[in-house]
């Protein structure tokens, strides 16, 4: 009985998945306005978009750092909680066929709710200790660090749910224009613009980030 509630739960996400995926619309494209300012503005607004989204790639040390920092700084997370509020995209289109394997990986951890677990161990295997080197050792990786089934992780890889997700990421990348990460987008409308921000050290760039955030989040 615990197996089938479980199974059913899981069919039931996969279903939901599958519906916000289909519920996201762009328009065609979206030209940037440059600000003076420490953000951008779209040009045409992205429509129905999580409130924060942010662009980030497995290959980008950057972005471990920004992500190792933004874990620990509490100061961060007590001003800018990231639970409920932001949705993590990977770029598809950097790596090649890792690249692919990666963005597909990190959909499955999406679907299962188990980006937190998965994201720093991927990010390690990629760029610290060098254990992840083809599908292969990702999958064991995954695995590892998320307490997934290997058949619930074969199970997702050939999914509609997954195709739909990494079809997903690639085309907000492109309609935003995106040019670098990570990159965060708020209300669809507004983009940090890292440029303008101080990189002193990560921990005040994190902290400058999340400032910056929470001012458009409460920014019409």
């Amino acid at each position: 009985m615990q197996f089938l509630k479980k199974k059913r739960e899981y069919a039931i996400k996969n279903i939901l998945l599958l519906l916000l995926v289909t519920m996201f619309t762009f328009h065609a494209s979206a030209s940037l306005l440059r600000n003076s300012q420490k953000y951008i503005s779209l040009d045409q607004p992205v429509t129905s978009m999580p409130h924060v989204l942010e662009f980030f790639s497995f290959y980008c040390p950057h972005c471990y750092e920004f992500e190792k920092e933004w874990c620990v700084n509490q100061t961060v997370q007590k001003n800018f909680p990231r639970h409920g509020k932001l949705i993590k995209y990977h770029i598809i289109n950097f790596g090649g066929d890792m690249g692919y394997a990666l963005t597909r990986a990190w959909a499955i951890a999406m679907m299962m709710g188990v980006e937190e677990k998965a994201i720093l161990p991927i990010f390690e295997g990629v760029l610290v200790n060098k254990s992840i080197v083809d599908r292969v050792s990702l999958k064991k990786v995954f695995i590892q660090s998320t307490g997934i089934q290997a058949e619930q992780y074969d199970t997702a890889w050939n999914s509609q749910v997954i195709d739909a997700l990494c079809e997903q990421q690639g085309r907000v990348a492109r309609n935003i224009n995106l040019k670098g990460v990570p990159t965060i987008i708020i209300h669809g409308k507004y983009m940090v613009n890292g440029d303008k921000l101080d990189t002193s050290s990560i921990a005040t760039y994190v902290q400058q980030y999340a400032d910056v955030v929470q001012f458009l989040l409460n920014k019409k």
